[in-house]
């Protein structure tokens, strides 16, 4: 008993003399570090987790495809997944504009989409590209003479947003031109185009 007690004795003073340096060199994986090994297990699983839902998601998950008419009618969005084409919708409308198509910015430039051959890799958003109209005016002499003694005047095309510019002189026996009228106002060369069809002057006279 007392040799045993003794061994038992050598064995404590072993182990409380032994070098920590030597305790940890076992690595983390020694022995008594087993729940230390089981969590390294989980956050390895869990990493990998994560990756495949990311790497799901991006391919599954689908991205938001969003039509910005600046200020045209509106247009509904698209949800689809990686690597699909974009449905060309029906064309916006704007008053006084003609619509030229779809575009995204990219670095600070306009780049038209391609419909039939651009893939979804991420979310969009495509911009409606407008130009004012070009406005068909007709002219209602009301009587009177263009300067070549036409009753009529060719119909001349005005630019929505721009001013009318130079308007045909007319002239009518035993009256004063006053002007070409349109809803009540007095059209002059220097007045915006702002009505967004094709529209008719008339001629008053006084």
């Amino acid at each position: 008993m007392q040799e045993d007690r003794q061994n038992q004795e050598q064995m404590q003073e072993g182990q409380q003399q032994r070098p920590r340096g030597k305790w940890f060199g076992r690595g983390i994986y020694g022995s008594k570090d087993v729940p230390i090994r089981i969590l390294d297990g989980v956050i390895g699983a869990m990493i990998v987790a994560v990756l495949i839902m990311v790497v799901y998601f991006t391919i599954n998950g689908g991205f938001q495809i969003t039509f910005d008419t600046l200020g045209g009618s509106q247009v509904e969005a698209q949800k689809l997944r990686h690597g699909e084409l974009v449905s060309e919708p029906e064309e916006p409308y704007k008053p006084g504009y003609d619509f030229q198509g779809w575009y995204v910015e990219a670095q600070g430039e306009e780049i038209a989409w391609n419909f039939e051959s651009q893939e979804v890799a991420g979310d969009v958003t495509l911009y409606a590209k407008w130009i004012p109209a070009q406005i068909t005016v007709k002219f209602d002499l009301n009587g009177g003479l263009s300067e070549t003694g036409a009753s009529e005047l060719e119909p001349v095309t005005v630019t929505f947003g721009e001013s009318y510019g130079t308007l045909p002189a007319v002239s009518k026996d035993g009256s004063v031109f006053v002007g070409w009228e349109y809803d009540g106002e007095i059209i002059t060369a220097d007045t915006t185009v702002q009505m967004t069809g094709e529209h008719v002057l008339t001629a008053v006279w006084e």
